[in-house]
């Protein structure tokens, strides 16, 4: 398959974006890791030079399209990345990539997709340039969030391996290698913060629907339940869901929430209505139970875990029988059952 994606003879890509070029291995590694992390980095042949460069543009806040080649085949070691996934596109070559207990031999449809959570090590092949998309890991919580609607209380943890000849990627491999394009042809995209903005969610999103990773399932659950919210939201809308979940134990109103969003409570209302089935103080309201459950599974010693009636009055809970109906309508279980599976065991109190 053309991923458009390829080499070409006359021109690297992202060319014009030239961080630096060098035949010593410690300049290499030593700009390299300024983008991405610290991490080792060794040929695999002794006497080698190496014929490494590393072109690199911002999309928007949160993503950077790259191009790295070192020539002869290299270890790299950067442990765990930290703060940031790597999308990483073998243009040749290939590479053998461990990433937790997983392990990949990657080709040029076949891209590795570590996850920073989990150690990482890497053996790249003699000649294996790669089309490396790096996306902060924050955003890319942020925005799977935004799509279930609910707290990511676990990190996002990828399968490593990403089939792009499969049909469900070849969408997200074409609008990789039309930012690739853009980028190379100075297209206004790049050049436009509601363009770019845009085509970052895009990329995001694509890719945390395309991909396969622990919160797939969760993913398709919610994309087949009545009044789910579409993918791509309203702005006044994702920007009173993000300012919702940063205020989760504080006691906002619908007032408070047009405010910071800038539109009437009638406006807001249709527009939750039309996008969650919802209306905003029941959005935030199963937010609230949301946190409170993710409170309660959080793993702690019995003698030591606080108080349900306290973790309710945190987000905002203060009336116990309202608030323990809600949770079980919610979630099909008292908080004291969810409370008890965490636990080694020990009495708690039912509502």
């Amino acid at each position: 398959m053309d991923m458009a994606l390829q080499s070409n003879a006359q021109r690297l890509p992202l060319e014009r974006f030239r961080l630096f070029d060098s035949h010593d291995l410690d300049e290499a590694r030593e700009f390299v890791g300024r983008v991405f992390c610290p991490h080792v980095l060794a040929t695999l042949h002794p006497g080698t030079e190496l014929d490494a460069c590393h072109h690199s543009v911002p999309l928007h806040r949160d993503t950077s399209l790259n191009y790295v080649q070192y020539g002869p085949a290299v270890r790299i070691e950067p442990g765990h990345l930290g703060g940031f996934y790597l999308l990483q596109i073998p243009l040749r070559g290939g590479a053998t990539v461990r990433c937790g207990s997983q392990t990949l031999e990657s080709h040029p449809l076949m891209a590795s997709l570590p996850s920073p959570t989990e150690p990482l090590s890497m053996r790249w092949h003699e000649d294996s340039p790669q089309f490396i998309v790096k996306i902060e890991r924050e955003a890319l919580h942020n925005r799977l969030s935004a799509l279930l609607q609910a707290p990511v209380p676990q990190p996002l943890v990828f399968d490593l391996g990403v089939d792009l000849a499969h049909p469900a990627l070849m969408g997200m491999a074409s609008f990789i290698a039309y930012l690739r394009s853009a980028a190379e042809t100075n297209a206004i995209l790049l050049g436009h913060p509601v363009l770019a903005e845009q085509a970052e969610n895009h990329l995001l999103t694509n890719l945390l629907l395309s991909t396969q990773h622990n919160y797939s399932a969760a993913l398709a659950a919610k994309a087949s339940t009545p009044g789910a919210a579409p993918v791509v939201l309203p702005r006044a809308v994702k920007r009173a869901q993000e300012f919702m979940r940063g205020q989760l134990e504080q006691p906002i109103t619908l007032v408070d929430v047009c405010a910071h969003v800038g539109v009437s409570a009638r406006s807001l209302q249709q527009s939750f209505a039309q996008c969650t089935g919802k209306s905003p103080m029941s959005f935030l309201r199963d937010l609230r139970l949301d946190a409170v459950r993710a409170a309660l599974q959080q793993p702690t010693a019995l003698e030591r875990a606080p108080q349900v009636s306290d973790i309710a009055a945190r987000y905002g809970f203060f009336h116990l029988g309202h608030f323990a109906e809600s949770y079980r309508k919610r979630f099909g279980e008292t908080p004291s059952d969810t409370r008890q599976r965490q636990s080694k065991g020990g009495p708690s109190t039912s509502y």
